[in-house]
């Protein structure tokens, strides 16, 4: 199986999860120290390889690659994702672009070309990471993110249809708010965010769960699923504002 991001955060913990209930994982990320920890801490449980998802020519590269290793992808967590905060028009377009290129076109890529291989073996899982913001009406303040996500939410549900009846499993994991690295969260819960920021740790084990369950949709936390359901009956026009509000306070805390 492949995990991307698996450096840090939820896709370490993915790591961790499913290499401890005996799957041999290919670990992919960009920082090459972190990788070289997951090696040493897991041996012959893991492969590593340092490739940016960004790149259309690094996922091509891991692809042949593994290829070259005869190692038969049975999984593939696009968990790789990034975003930034602030005005739409004051943040610098190549940040813009770096989410575009990760969150929608490098996952796009590599579920394509191992999803062919999986449905000409008739069997095969992809999981793809989308998030909260992916049923909301949009992200102030983080616009292209929330975009990006409803962007991976929508594919992957899509997928299901076209995949699962030739024996390839899919699901989309939405994990809420989380203490990870991503810009705007501490590693660290604190106060209240003990009750509505889930660890990596916690979003890892609904995944698996979920995905053995059979699931389409993972979404980690008793909270968050009930914010979603509320969402279903709130105008789209209050959506908006409710988001701004929390990403503006998100913003001075940068």
């Amino acid at each position: 199986m492949i995990i991307t991001g698996a450096s840090s955060g939820i896709g370490r913990e993915l790591l961790k999860i499913f290499a401890s209930n005996g799957h041999f994982v290919i670990a992919v990320a960009r920082r090459r120290e972190k990788l070289e920890e997951i090696k040493k801490e897991f041996n012959e449980k893991v492969e590593i390889f340092c490739k940016d998802m960004s790149k259309l020519g690094d996922i091509a590269e891991l692809y042949e690659e593994i290829k070259e290793l005869n190692i038969e992808v049975d999984l593939l967590i696009n968990n790789a994702g990034t975003g930034e905060y602030g005005f739409f028009y004051e943040t610098d377009m190549k940040s813009h672009m770096k989410t575009l290129n990760l969150n929608i076109k490098g996952l796009t890529y590599l579920t394509r070309i191992f999803a062919e291989d999986m449905i000409k073996k008739k069997q095969g899982g992809i999981i793809n990471v989308a998030s909260t913001a992916s049923f909301q009406s949009g992200g102030p303040l983080m616009g292209v993110y929330y975009a990006s996500k409803a962007y991976v939410l929508s594919l992957t549900e899509a997928l299901v249809e076209e995949m699962e009846y030739r024996g390839v499993r899919i699901m989309a994991l939405c994990p809420g708010p989380t203490s990870t690295e991503f810009k705007g969260m501490s590693s660290k819960r604190k106060g209240m965010q003990k009750f509505y920021v889930t660890t990596p740790r916690q979003v890892a084990e609904s995944c698996y769960r979920d995905y053995f369950k059979g699931k389409n949709i993972c979404i980690p936390g008793l909270l968050n699923k009930i914010i979603i359901f509320i969402t279903r009956f709130i105008p789209r026009k209050v959506q908006r504002k409710m988001v701004r509000k929390i990403q503006e306070k998100k913003k001075r805390l940068l």
